[in-house]
């Protein structure tokens, strides 16, 4: 894409966590004591979110000794627990109706449990899946290798043409090497991300569980039926939490952290309200 656009067909776990801390300190919602549980309505796919929000003395707290890797710093930790969003966007947990699809000669998975992601074998794609974002970013023959799926899959999975939209994410994907249940490389769709975006992890990670898809032979995977999958990236890795039911996916939940950054007031002159122009700015 390259352009500024906006694309409001998926959900953010990012901005997820920010709205459990807005919510409180607006009184929108009271806290509940150390903790408050903040149920958040998904208008962009009609789905239900909760922050799990640290409220010590009945106040959000922003002080704590979480990470995340690709993230500066430490800060509070947030709990985001999801309900079933599988096919939150495609409107199928595999929207194309296959474990694996075949496009250009590449078998991929196509996913979306929270974000539309085409997961390929970067060893198919004739790379290792451990190159750096920097090598990624400037290899102008395996972008365009992606491209020319991402455009395939993009309708197949319910999306429509996706030349002008951020979505399906691409993903490769390679045996995990520093203890991770899968390594991955994600663009965003033209450009390696630094980490990995917090659906396109959920997606991933949950690919890993679906018998014959191209992360089989790939991934170590646990067993169990409440399950806590690190998806390593280039800087470091993204643990998923994903619950089953009788094995089937039910919810996951993931750790973010909650920052105070700004808050602020815009002052409007008296005459845009009256209607009377004085030239003052």
């Amino acid at each position: 894409m390259g352009q500024p656009l906006v694309d409001y067909g998926q959900n953010c776990g990012n901005i997820l966590a920010g709205v459990g801390p807005f919510t409180l300190e607006r009184g929108l919602v009271p806290a509940q004591g150390e903790v408050t549980r903040v149920r958040i309505f998904m208008e962009n796919t009609g789905q239900t979110a909760t922050a799990i929000v640290h409220t010590p003395n009945g106040e959000v707290s922003y002080h704590g000794e979480a990470s995340i890797d690709g993230v500066p710093g430490t800060a509070a930790p947030v709990i985001v627990e999801f309900d079933d969003i599988a096919g939150s966007s495609c409107g199928a947990l595999l929207p194309t109706g296959n474990v694996l699809d075949r496009f250009d000669g590449v078998d991929v998975t196509c996913i979306d449990n929270g974000m539309p992601v085409v997961l390929m074998r970067a060893a198919d794609l004739g790379r290792s899946g451990y190159e750096s974002r920097e090598q990624l970013d400037v290899d102008e023959e395996l972008k365009a290798r992606i491209e020319s799926i991402r455009l395939q899959a993009g309708p197949l999975m319910n999306l429509g043409d996706v030349s002008q939209r951020s979505v399906p994410k691409m993903c490769l994907i390679a045996e995990p090497i520093a203890g991770g249940a899968i390594g991955c490389r994600s663009f965003i769709p033209h450009k390696c991300h630094a980490s990995i975006g917090v659906f396109g992890a959920v997606s991933v990670a949950s690919a890993c569980l679906i018998a014959g898809s191209v992360t089989q032979g790939v991934a170590r995977v646990p067993t169990g039926e409440h399950l806590r999958l690190s998806v390593e990236h280039p800087t470091g890795e993204f643990t998923v939490e994903l619950h089953l039911d009788n094995g089937s996916l039910v919810g996951c939940g993931l750790l973010r952290t909650s920052r105070l950054l700004f808050d602020g007031q815009v002052c409007i002159p008296h005459s845009v309200w009256s209607g009377k122009a004085t030239g003052n700015k």
